[in-house]
């Protein structure tokens, strides 16, 4: 869910531990703990849009033009970490090489806010660019939203919400459930990212945006946050596996013949604590229902084959298509959850500039 854990050298999600955990970040992508100069190519501003701090990225060719495409841009860490200055890097990037002004959203971050503050911060400044445009020399027409892991969950809500004024959504390697984290894509990568920086520890981004204990964590992994009613309930077939996680994603091919949930056990009283977010479409906008999900935008999505909530992207996309929505699927079965930060830097990796690359092509055809 999140591109980097606490690093845990100070007290956790504190001010000073999320600054050493940007300059990680930056220092990985950039070979700089302070990130990248000036860039005569863009315009860079730090301002506040409805007291939300931004980062807006102008391509200087365009200053002084007017409807100009926008894409606003929610930032990943699990709701509880990393900033719009740790992505300065990979937005300059997209701004520059697609010639389309970003707006990266820098939203208050859990525990210290949890649900919905974060969500309530982007909505505020995506409303104010739809009811702006004017003002940033901004087509209202041409307005994108996206975002990556937590981020991306947060762009798939806004769009249930904002369906009829967005043009097009970019949904990356996204978490867009909280009911099953037995799947497949859990399941063949449990072993191969126990120790890495999207370990299944990250539930604890999941329980900080929910104001729940830390302690809880391990209660979702194992689906013992749900009660043996709820996991017999239309919410959980929203998510079911068969009918929406196609067998050629499935690396273990018998994995995905196999598919069993045991539904007779639950933590009811963790469950009566859960149960309105497990039915809430803002926090898992997988369980929209089919007339919310058939209004949506086109929508762009990106998933990873060595990733732990891989499956959430297919199924939505799936789901999607059956519902006749414009929607395109780039799945990398080689990358991994955090594979965007690569492109460029020390660590610069093909598969890091192939995803920009596409996401680059996708702003530039359908925005």
């Amino acid at each position: 869910m999140s591109g980097m854990t606490s690093l845990g050298l100070i007290e956790y999600f504190s001010p000073a531990d999320r600054k050493i955990a940007d300059w990680f970040i930056l220092t990985m992508t950039t070979g700089f703990p302070w990130g990248s100069g000036v860039d005569s190519r863009l315009q860079i501003t730090d301002t506040k849009l409805r007291d939300v701090r931004v980062k807006i990225y102008q391509p200087a060719n365009s200053l002084g033009k007017k409807k100009r495409p926008v894409l606003v841009y929610f930032h990943g860490g699990g709701w509880s970490l990393l900033s719009a200055d740790c992505y300065d890097p990979i937005m300059r990037k997209i701004s520059r090489e697609s010639d389309v002004v970003v707006i990266s959203v820098d939203y208050r971050l859990s525990p210290q806010h949890p649900f919905p503050v974060p969500l309530n911060d982007c909505f505020d400044v995506v409303e104010y660019v739809l009811d702006n445009s004017d003002t940033l020399g901004v087509d209202s027409s041409r307005v994108a939203i996206g975002g990556d892991s937590a981020g991306g969950n947060m762009a798939a809500a806004i769009s249930l919400r904002h369906q009829k004024r967005i043009a097009l959504q970019l949904v990356l390697v996204p978490v867009l459930q909280i009911i099953n984290w037995q799947t497949t894509g859990y399941m063949e990568n449990v072993l191969y990212l126990n120790k890495s920086i999207n370990s299944p520890n990250s539930l604890v981004f999941l329980t900080n945006y929910l104001n729940l204990s830390p302690a809880y964590a391990h209660q979702f992994l194992i689906n013992n946050h749900t009660s043996p009613e709820f996991k017999k309930s239309k919410y959980f077939d929203s998510v079911d596996q068969k009918k929406w996680m196609p067998k050629k994603y499935v690396r273990t091919k018998d994995l995905w013949e196999n598919i069993e949930y045991k539904k007779d056990f639950g933590n009811q009283e963790l469950f009566k604590k859960v149960e309105g977010y497990l039915k809430e479409p803002l926090i898992s906008p997988l369980i929209a229902d089919d007339e919310t999900l058939s209004g949506l935008p086109f929508t762009y999505i990106m998933t990873c084959g060595y990733d732990f909530i891989r499956d959430d992207g297919i199924m939505f996309h799936e789901k999607l298509k059956y519902l006749n929505v414009k929607t395109e699927l780039a799945h990398y079965p080689e990358g991994f959850h955090n594979a965007l930060m690569f492109p460029h830097g020390p660590l610069k990796m093909d598969i890091g500039v192939k995803i920009i690359a596409d996401i680059v092509r996708i702003l530039k055809n359908k925005l």
